[in-house]
């Protein structure tokens, strides 16, 4: 009778081991839960460092309708084109607090970006300017900020399909924003070796939380979402940003497709805040060839483009020629001038250059631009080529073709 009941124990904890859930469970079920998802709002708060700097809180709006890519509407506070008082750089509102924490002040600027579809469009509160176009019309870097809001699981049509490759174990469990989650943690190779946890909801199966850290420490981020509210009532019309519904005064309004980056343009102005402390505005270098170099500590093509052109950069200096470091995305706790200066690039160091981003259809880092003396665009590589040694070479053509044109 005894080894019966012990044996019946037996089978009970043999089945409990079956049907205990695996990490690959946890995933596909959440995967599921996603995809069953009409609409989403959620606030969230996202902190990144190195590759992935940036420090933002706000809302996000989410639609999804069967055979069609989800649109969305998402709010990042402050904005990143936000110069706090008494900074230097384009002047915020005259009522704009004076700091820019995680939990920025309700009354801080924002930038508002709205996507999924064909049609993008932004609208910078701390610069007052509202721009607009389409994805096939080259205007994809308006929504190039959304990552640090919109997190990919909800918009992408396959969810997980990285983790699910590599695999990743169900570790234990912790409470986001008051909802218990299962924890799951391994390793991907999508952007680079990394770490990667995801917090799955134990009762609905929507993810909570994401953390990314990169094996070479060259950047992580913690995105955490606070609050949601799944399948809310909302309309294409609630998370569209339309031109014809904005406010005439509300500030600048640019069609971005019709505005060209290209060789023969005037570059875009700019003032930024040099590494002494001091501003630098592009218009006060009229009369001189500019190489404009944006970049980052943590960008490794940036190091190498660096390396293949930073011995040109003395030759062309003596004669005339003006090189300028646009430090872009970066940490704030990092330094980037010393680690430039290793890689060669002793040029004047530009800082918090991703303000411009926009102005110079920017998305990424590295980039490369070349302003004649008369101050337009002479050589756009955005992005740079593949080669370092190739751009270098095309760089040192584009300036003997201007110096040589110099009467």
């Amino acid at each position: 009778m005894r080894a019966a009941a012990v044996a019946g124990v037996a089978a009970v904890l043999c089945l409990s081991c079956e049907s205990a859930p695996t990490g690959r469970d946890r995933l596909l079920d959440a995967a599921g839960a996603i995809q069953r998802l009409s609409s989403l709002a959620y606030e969230y708060a996202y902190e990144g460092t190195g590759s992935a700097a940036g420090s933002y809180t706000g809302r996000v709006r989410l639609l999804r309708a069967e055979g069609e890519p989800p649109i969305y509407w998402a709010e990042l506070r402050p904005s990143p084109s936000w110069t706090p008082a008494g900074q230097p750089g384009e002047p915020p509102a005259a009522d704009a607090p004076a700091d820019t924490t995680t939990d920025a002040p309700a009354d801080a600027p924002a930038l508002i970006v709205s996507g999924g579809g064909d049609h993008v469009a932004a609208r910078d509160e701390a610069l007052a300017r509202f721009r607009h176009g389409t994805i096939s019309g080259g205007s994809g870097h308006l929504v190039a900020n959304a990552s640090f809001a919109v997190l990919s699981a909800f918009t992408d049509p396959q969810p997980f399909r990285a983790e699910l490759a590599s695999g990743l174990a169900l570790v234990s469990r912790e409470t986001i924003g008051g909802v218990p989650c299962d924890v799951l943690r391994g390793e991907t190779t999508e952007f680079g070796p990394a770490q990667v946890w995801w917090h799955i909801g134990v009762e609905d199966d929507l993810p909570r939380a994401f953390r990314w850290e990169a094996a070479d420490g060259s950047g992580a981020l913690a995105f955490e979402i606070r609050s949601m509210l799944v399948d809310p009532t909302l309309t294409p019309d609630q998370l569209a940003i339309r031109v014809d519904l904005l406010d005439p005064a509300s500030g600048e309004v640019i069609n971005e497709d019709a505005r060209r980056i290209e060789p023969g343009v005037p570059a875009p102005d700019w003032t930024l805040e040099t590494e002494a402390g001091s501003t630098l505005r592009l218009s006060e270098l009229r009369g001189d060839i500019v190489v404009l170099g944006f970049g980052a500590s943590w960008c490794a093509p940036c190091r190498d483009l660096a390396a293949a052109y930073a011995t040109l950069q003395e030759r062309w200096t003596a004669e005339g020629v003006r090189f300028l470091n646009l430090n872009a995305w970066e940490s704030p706790e990092v330094a980037p001038g010393p680690i430039m200066r290793e890689w060669g690039l002793d040029a004047p160091l530009l800082l918090r250059a991703e303000r411009i981003a926009y102005d110079y259809k920017l998305g990424s880092v590295p980039a490369l631009f070349v302003v004649d003396a008369a101050g337009d665009l002479a050589l756009v590589r955005n992005p740079t080529l593949a080669d370092p040694e190739a751009q270098a070479r095309e760089l040192e053509r584009t300036l003997r073709t201007l110096l040589d044109a110099d009467p």
